[in-house]
């Protein structure tokens, strides 16, 4: 079933298919989301011919986007007409759109597709670093967006349904939560800021470091997610944030955003801060 389309994951899938758009500088782009086992949909999309696509069924391995749910990896062609990689059961469709060159990737949240973003081209080439990078960075922004929204709600439940491991009597626990879900429908009703990508890692962030946190006699222990520790570690090593996204394959934007959530998690205001706290802590070496 495809998400509604006033809700909030609807929002944030159409800011990451305009940011796409965007940032690829291609014409056409959009969602299809993951409706059955082995099943996608058409759902947002911008700079496509026909209004009426949304809902459009794709079984998995069958056209790009099928073979993109199957295989869990990005996907792309230079002319989808001749393209043998891919199935050709929606040849028609795509020349509806008058669309030849298409790349996508995967949105997967925990172990689990949620979701394929794709854009394409209307002209046949080879599509570069640009359009690759920004499908893949738009997947995962998306990801990150959808596992916070799940894990907001998550918290949510189990506090009202007295479920929560936090002490009733914990009210700034309680109100953490709270103020992760408000950030999370203020993300979504400001979805088009240009700012989207930050504000995604400060969800990210405030999830882990405020309502996660594990407390270890009486302190509270850090926690930093795999990347902001490669980030840390490669400032530790003296590296700009160029070259980070040089070493790490990411954009400058998702480095920042590591940096922050990790100077917040550490009570540190500077990178050179957040190394030592790191170290205090044990998280680097």
């Amino acid at each position: 079933m495809l998400p509604a389309e006033d809700s909030e994951e609807a929002a944030a899938a159409r800011a990451a298919v305009l940011a796409l758009r965007r940032d690829s500088g291609l014409p056409v782009a959009g969602t299809a989301w993951v409706v059955g086992p082995r099943l996608l949909r058409i759902g947002e999309t911008s700079g496509a011919k026909s209004p009426q696509r949304r809902g459009f069924p794709i079984p998995a391995g069958t056209g790009l986007l099928g073979k993109v749910l199957t295989t869990r990896r990005p996907v792309a062609v230079s002319d989808y007409r001749s393209a043998r990689q891919i199935t050709h059961q929606y040849d028609a469709f795509i020349a509806a759109e008058e669309v030849r060159a298409m790349a996508a990737a995967p949105v997967i949240v925990g172990t689990t597709v949620r979701a394929a973003l794709f854009v394409g081209s209307r002209e046949a080439l080879r599509l570069g670093d640009r359009v690759l990078t920004a499908v893949t960075e738009a997947a995962r922004d998306l990801e990150q967006f959808l596992a916070s929204h799940e894990h907001a709600h998550r918290l949510l439940t189990e506090v009202r349904s007295g479920r929560t491991t936090a002490s009733p009597h914990d009210t700034t626990a309680l109100a953490q939560v709270h103020e992760v879900h408000t950030e999370l429908l203020e993300l979504t009703a400001g979805i088009g800021e240009t700012h989207l990508k930050e504000r995604f890692h400060e969800v990210c962030s405030l999830l882990e470091s405020g309502c996660c946190s594990e407390r270890t006699a009486g302190e509270a222990a850090v926690r930093l997610s795999p990347r902001e520790l490669d980030v840390l570690t490669a400032v530790a090593a003296g590296c700009t944030n160029l070259v980070i996204c040089d070493r790490l394959g990411i954009g400058l934007e998702t480095v920042k955003g590591h940096l922050r959530s990790a100077m917040r998690k550490l009570g540190t205001r500077t990178r050179l801060e957040a190394v030592t706290a790191a170290r205090r802590a044990g998280l680097l070496a």
